[in-house]
């Protein structure tokens, strides 16, 4: 069962011991939402029994309520897991890896006042998010005819909407083009940003008008994409290693300025 424990207004205090059901997790989610109505933080206070064990309902609500949680994550202050079992102990710690934006820690169970001490200290505000600098940024060039963009981060959705409008100005100033990506550090992409209609509307005009894509220091899967689907697209693709920039521009018949 799950009991709910006396505890500050953002902290989700509770003991697991015995059989934990679907409506044990309910009565836990229950806790979560209400803390969550009246602070824009909350933290966790679980003090585990060794009796505890899990239904598959139970894991089957929880998995279900988790869910529910995702776009909360960045609310969550922290956890103190207080067990005396070393497999749960391991878990935490990886759970800890992964939400690395709460901080979990573990006690044994003689330190469990401790453990709620710590998981009572009222949380720090939320940061502030930063804006980061675009990760998609462009390169002017000394020819009309050649575009040159370079990738520095996370791509974001609002970047390629930016670059979406960048280069259609460009297709719309010429008849044919060709194009520089410098790859100087791709940190990943968020995967709305690729799924956007006016990126494939894009490409479905690049197509008819580059004529050259010079890609400088993709990493190794990009290269070998890139590669592989040359030969299908009339649109002539070389990949080029970081120290070679100057041979890609010498290809495309331009310079940076």
């Amino acid at each position: 069962m799950i009991e709910i424990i006396d505890s500050p207004g953002h902290l989700i205090a509770m003991k697991l011991s015995g059989g934990i059901s679907a409506s044990d997790v309910s009565t836990a989610y229950s806790a979560l939402e209400r803390a969550m109505s009246s602070h824009d933080r909350v933290s966790f206070f679980a003090d585990i029994d060794d009796s505890m064990s899990l239904s598959f309902e139970g894991i089957v609500k929880d998995v279900v309520n988790g869910l529910s949680q995702l776009g909360k994550l960045g609310r969550y202050y922290r956890a103190a897991v207080v067990t005396d079992k070393k497999w749960l102990a391991a878990l935490a710690r990886a759970e800890g890896l992964v939400f690395a934006w709460m901080e979990i820690r573990v006690f044994p169970r003689s330190e469990r006042d401790a453990a709620f001490e710590w998981a009572s200290v009222p949380p720090e505000p939320i940061p502030e998010p930063v804006e980061p600098p675009p990760a998609i940024s462009f390169i002017p060039t000394n020819n009309p005819n050649v575009i040159a963009y370079d990738v520095n981060g996370r791509i974001t959705e609002k970047n390629i909407a930016a670059a979406v409008k960048e280069v259609g100005n460009a297709f719309d100033r010429s008849d044919r083009l060709n194009v520089l990506g410098r790859i100087t550090n791709l940190k990943g992409f968020d995967v709305r940003s690729v799924l956007r209609q006016d990126l494939f509307d894009m490409k479905s005009r690049a197509l008819k008008k580059v004529d050259k894509y010079a890609v400088v220091g993709a990493p190794s899967w990009l290269r070998n994409f890139l590669e592989v689907i040359d030969p299908m697209f009339n649109v002539e693709i070389r990949v080029y290693d970081a120290a070679e920039e100057n041979a890609a521009w010498d290809w495309l018949g331009a310079r940076p300025v």
